[in-house]
């Protein structure tokens, strides 16, 4: 079974993004590799790019309100676990307050590093890192896998509240949808929203040999099968396709 995602907002998408490259920084990061501690470092400037948006910031406090006022809307309603509604409206205030304490660009430690401006305007040059150039990185890299982890949580520490934030944003808008069993005919899938607006699409299909190609409006959701073929070039399916899709709204 493969899943993928389309967001429908600019506040879902980089939600999505900052998962993503999280759950890269933290499996580079547990390692001892050098050379892993390199890409979780390539992480980290990706990572300060989207949490010092003041945007992105806004517009997640906006929706956890949002969620809150939907949420306790359930709290005289029987067919619901009050216990897990507490629970959840708890994790919602403590991510909301702690995004919004932090005060100034939760990046300003890896923006102010000389060090880490060095190796970021180095990174888009072949070879631009190796110890000829940067010669403070190569000793850095030959310390102990315990020193170089320690200096990369303290790096990462100021952007752990985005991490809280959109892994209950995201679970939260995953558990909102509702599965269907649907077939592209043809490898084709077209669908009327009726007037919703969602927030998130997720098609899952077993062959992991597929791939989705998406797009929507407001007025139609598209979707096409391709079957990848390693290198080449990918084949549109022309046989039906049995998926899986879920349209999440909270």
């Amino acid at each position: 079974m493969i899943v993928y995602e389309y967001p429908f907002n600019e506040l879902v998408r980089s939600m999505l993004r900052l998962e993503y490259l999280f759950a890269r920084f933290n499996h580079f990061l547990r390692s001892d590799d050098p050379e892993l501690h390199h890409n979780a470092i390539a992480m980290l400037f990706d990572l300060g790019d989207i949490g010092s948006r003041g945007d992105i910031k806004s517009l997640l406090l906006k929706e956890f309100e949002r969620q809150k006022y939907a949420l306790n809307g359930l709290k005289s309603s029987q067919k619901v676990d009050q216990e897990a509604l507490t629970q959840t409206l708890s994790e919602i205030d403590k991510a909301a307050l702690n995004i919004n304490q932090s005060m100034g660009k939760p990046n300003s430690a890896i923006t102010e590093s000389e060090w880490l401006n060095a190796i970021r305007t180095r990174l888009n040059i072949p070879g631009g890192t190796s110890p000829i150039d940067l010669p403070s990185y190569h000793a850095w890299k030959n310390t102990p896998s315990t020193q170089r982890r320690e200096l990369l949580e303290k790096y990462v520490a100021p952007l752990l509240p985005w991490h809280e934030a959109c892994q209950i944003f995201l679970r939260l808008l995953r558990q909102s949808g509702e599965a269907k069993d649907v077939v592209a005919h043809q490898g084709s899938y077209q669908q009327a929203p009726s007037g919703k607006v969602y927030q998130l699409m997720r098609i899952t299909v077993e062959d992991d040999s597929l791939f989705s190609e998406i797009s929507a409006n407001k007025y139609l959701l598209s979707i096409r099968f391709l079957k990848a073929d390693g290198d080449k070039k990918p084949q549109v399916m022309n046989e039906d396709v049995p998926f899986r899709l879920t349209l999440c709204q909270l």
